[in-house]
């Protein structure tokens, strides 16, 4: 019977998936807790890592329970920053990052993703505010302090601005919440980090077998001499996999990394993708914690680095709780990979189109 609904509305249950056995976990994960927090918080995870001027860092989400009890839920969200000789052993600063709008400080600003560019370093953010999820970036200005360029309207969140420039325009990625019941990976474009515009989908959770939900960009896209490779999340749910937590929260969805290859002159293009998940939810640290876990089954990236000899270390959030590594080599990543076309090249279907069978399969 031909089909004729788009893709990611009839996957159905994704089933067992296991991570590839080209990652390779770092053995002292996790990498950074709570505990190794100066100032007060019950999580540090989703941390933006970047190598800058030699050194690296880490900008990490932190959360403080209100009352110190899981069960009253968030009194404040923020980001902390630490640095590392090594990027595997590393030292948190005393105090929470500084987010400088204007005349006004930025407070619930989370998620964060570091980015070199043009000598300087930038994070990009969720802000968390009365009015929805604002998406932005900033400079950092030494120290625990940085000077927001950019905040746009909700609700996005995801934000990935990307290295080097094509074409004479910067470039960055984002997800937002539409009329859709999942939700995918748009670009757009700028001259100034400003101004943005010629936005359109990038990938979208149709185009991808192991996501059913929703798909994010993890760090920002990694240079190598076959073009840019761009890890994401993707989320797939199902209710066999459900979790009621204490306070009668129900979580049944998993959090899992792959990959994608982009045309290095055009990043819409996409060339390749990993038909599997990189990594899936299963070592004692991602998994099987639901006391400790903020939620279960999360494997989060936010931070690659290329490393000499062509090792790339992915630096991602590991059950909403900890910050945690793991490598693969490009050599490896080619292999994992397999040429791909998206489905549509712009998110220009609409409802008629599908009706007389755009995504018609036989």
């Amino acid at each position: 019977m031909e089909n004729t609904i788009p893709p990611s509305y009839e996957k159905g249950i994704v089933g067992t998936l296991k991570s590839s056995p080209a990652v390779k976990r770092f053995a002292g994960n996790p990498l950074l807790t709570a505990e190794q927090v100066p100032f007060p918080c019950n999580l540090a995870f989703n941390a933006g890592t970047a190598k800058f001027n030699g050194r690296y860092y880490m900008a990490f989400r932190y959360d403080k329970y209100l009352n110190n009890d899981r069960e009253c839920g968030l009194e404040i969200s923020g980001t902390g920053l630490a640095e590392s000789d090594d990027g595997i052993h590393w030292i948190s600063h005393t105090e929470p990052l500084r987010f400088h709008w204007g005349n006004e400080l930025l407070g619930w600003v989370n998620d964060a993703r570091l980015t070199v560019l043009e000598e300087k370093l930038f994070l990009s953010f969720c802000y968390n505010c009365e009015h929805g999820e604002r998406p932005g970036f900033a400079e950092w200005k030494g120290g625990d302090d940085f000077e927001v360029i950019c905040l746009g309207i909700p609700a996005q969140r995801n934000m990935v601005l990307c290295p080097d420039k094509i074409h004479g325009k910067y470039w960055r990625m984002e997800r937002p919440a539409t009329r859709r019941s999942v939700m995918d990976i748009w670009m757009s474009y700028s001259e100034d980090l400003i101004h943005w515009g010629e936005a359109e989908l990038l990938l979208g959770v149709e185009d991808v077998p192991f996501a059913t939900f929703k798909i994010g960009a993890a760090a920002p896209p990694v240079r190598t001499e076959r073009g840019y490779v761009l890890f994401f999340h993707a989320v797939d749910d199902n209710p066999a996999r459900e979790i009621v937590y204490p306070n009668g929260t129900r979580w049944y969805s998993r959090y899992t990394c792959g990959a994608v290859l982009l045309n290095a002159d055009d990043p819409f293009e996409i060339l390749a993708m990993t038909r599997q998940p990189l990594l899936v939810p299963e070592y004692p640290y991602e998994t099987g914690n639901m006391k400790l876990f903020w939620r279960e089954n999360v494997i989060f990236p936010c931070g690659a680095v290329l490393e000499d000899g062509g090792i790339i270390r992915l630096y991602y959030g590991a059950g909403d709780y900890s910050t945690c590594m793991a490598e693969i080599a490009l050599e490896d990543l080619w292999m994992e990979m397999s040429p791909y076309r998206r489905m549509a090249r712009t998110a220009t279907v609409d409802p008629t189109m599908v009706r007389n069978g755009f995504y018609k399969e036989n």
